[in-house]
């Protein structure tokens, strides 16, 4: 029902050498792979409450749906001495204008079916296709280097699929197999086309990248403002990403596994896990815990979370010191550095598994997190719900079932979540296409997936999402000095219901 991090098993297999290979130019085009998808995705968000009285009078109504209607088509070709080539074209369109502009999908996660580039606040759902892969790859013996553009998986990157077209970065990638039971991986990651973008920007443009950082450099999201109103105003790129890993199962039933980002002059992230399988006849049991430490390397000077505000375009910077400050995030001091642990467990039984996991985010700060590799994915981590802000606790509990015995090829999933929050940090970053500052949070969950037997290739997706978001009322010292006036969502009742419906044929 989801996408998950890249196994053990995948990088290995990755890295193995194609049996397949070609003796020739023209074999290796005609022995070449292609892959086809055609993809169908409809989207509705039913707000609690709408009108005036909540989201006052420029947000009137919030309600929102979308329908996309695309595919794409991967081709690689067969390898000529260990040498290889692919190319991925991917389009999401908006059949007969079926999804209006005032359906006011742009302001739910229907956002990404369509576009987020420039004019996306009038231009909302048109469609566009992109060339959003074009790589080359050389294997030899149990190795792979990868350059171009391609999808990246790691702990940091994700391409998160469950939209229309998938995030996908520019660099390069290298995957090293020759020690038995051990994988080491390198990541390089110059640019990046994050969902519902038709191009390549620097590695800050993207929606989960705090505003701050999105108008220090130059990005399509960087404000319309002057130094004088607190920012740099894009002048430059940002840096590239630098990501390095090891995955080790040399012990019986334990992965060990160890990585490190670097983005110069902005952050580093350490993240340390292990995951242990028993197994008591028809009972399995999986054990895991997960540790990631964030260090500032110049992001704090540049968010300011203490003096700066997420929401306020007159907030104090880098560049602006002497601005007042407004509406304070509350953190100790306008560092970025923290650190989250999670521990879960996960039983399974024949067809069931049963998942228990917490999650607990020092309160010196948010993680960052601006490509979608959500650090408690596979954890706490629900529909919609990014837990790493400072001072959270979260814990979550999920039934997955496989009812192939009773309907083939049906399967479902039921979970509840709930979110310690602490309200007097608002995030620096959006809240996964929820910016408004809420309090704790609960989920309910209930997904269903079908893929159909008689029909090689089809399947269908429904997720539901039942959300109960605590109103914020008053924080002290997250007001404009003087002022009663609160950070946008303070005093909303952001819960919400949510519906998705996807189709996918595979060919």
């Amino acid at each position: 029902m989801k996408i998950t991090r890249l196994s053990f098993a995948a990088v290995v297999a990755c890295m193995a050498t194609a049996s397949f290979a070609a003796t020739d130019l023209a074999s290796a085009f005609k022995d070449g792979k292609l892959d086809g998808r055609v993809r169908a995705q409809y989207f509705y968000t039913d707000w609690d409450k709408n009108g005036a009285g909540n989201w006052g009078a420029a947000k009137p109504d919030m309600d929102g749906q979308g329908l996309a209607l695309g595919g794409s088509l991967v081709y690689k070709t067969a390898p000529l001495y260990g040498i290889s080539a692919g190319v991925g074209f991917y389009t999401t369109q908006n059949p007969n204008g079926i999804t209006e502009l005032n359906s006011n999908a742009r302001n739910t996660t229907a956002s990404d079916l369509f576009s987020r580039g420039p004019g996306s606040a009038t231009d909302f759902s048109k469609g566009y296709s992109v060339l959003a892969q074009s790589y080359i790859q050389y294997d030899i013996s149990k190795s792979t280097v990868k350059a171009g553009r391609f999808i990246m998986t790691n702990p940091f990157i994700n391409p998160n699929d469950t939209k229309m077209i998938p995030l996908t970065v520019q660099g390069a990638s290298a995957l090293v197999g020759e020690i038995d039971n051990t994988a080491f991986m390198l990541d390089y990651a110059t640019a990046v086309k994050e969902r519902g973008m038709d191009n390549f920007q620097n590695m800050a443009t993207t929606g989960d990248t705090p505003d701050a950082l999105k108008n220090y450099y130059q990005t399509t999201y960087t404000a319309s403002g002057s130094v004088a109103a607190g920012y740099k105003a894009g002048s430059e790129n940002a840096p590239s990403v630098l990501i390095g890993g090891v995955k080790n199962k040399s012990i019986k039933n334990l992965e060990l596994q160890g990585w490190v980002m670097n983005w110069p002059d902005i952050v580093r992230q350490y993240m340390l896990e292990a995951n242990y399988d028993m197994q008591f006849g028809k009972l399995g049991l999986k054990l895991g815990g997960r540790y990631m430490h964030q260090s500032d390397e110049g992001a704090g000077d540049i968010i300011r979370p203490k003096s700066g505000s997420f929401y306020s375009t007159t907030a104090a910077t880098k560049f602006n010191s002497t601005t007042a400050a407004t509406k304070f995030k509350g953190d100790s001091d306008d560092k970025v550095d923290t650190h989250i642990y999670m521990l879960r467990a996960i039983a399974s039984y024949e067809a069931a598994k049963f998942l228990l996991a917490y999650a607990s985010t020092d309160k010196g700060g948010d993680l960052l997190a601006p490509w979608r590799g959500f650090p408690t994915e596979g954890y706490t981590r629900s529909m919609t719900q990014t837990d790493w802000m400072a001072n959270t606790k979260s814990y979550k509990a999920q039934l997955d079932y496989d009812f192939s015995s009773f309907i083939k090829g049906f399967s479902a999933l039921l979970g509840y979540s709930y979110y310690d929050r602490d309200p007097s940090r608002v995030p620096y970053q959006s809240m996964t296409d929820r910016y408004y500052g809420n309090g704790d949070t609960r989920q309910v969950n209930f997904d269903i997936q079908y893929k159909v037997p008689y029909v090689k290739g089809l399947e269908w997706k429904v997720r539901t999402m039942v959300q109960h978001n605590e109103k914020v009322g008053s924080i002290t010292g997250n007001t404009a000095a003087g002022s009663t006036t609160y950070a946008s969502g303070i005093g909303n009742d952001t819960s919400n219901k949510e519906l998705r419906i996807e189709m996918n044929y595979f060919f």
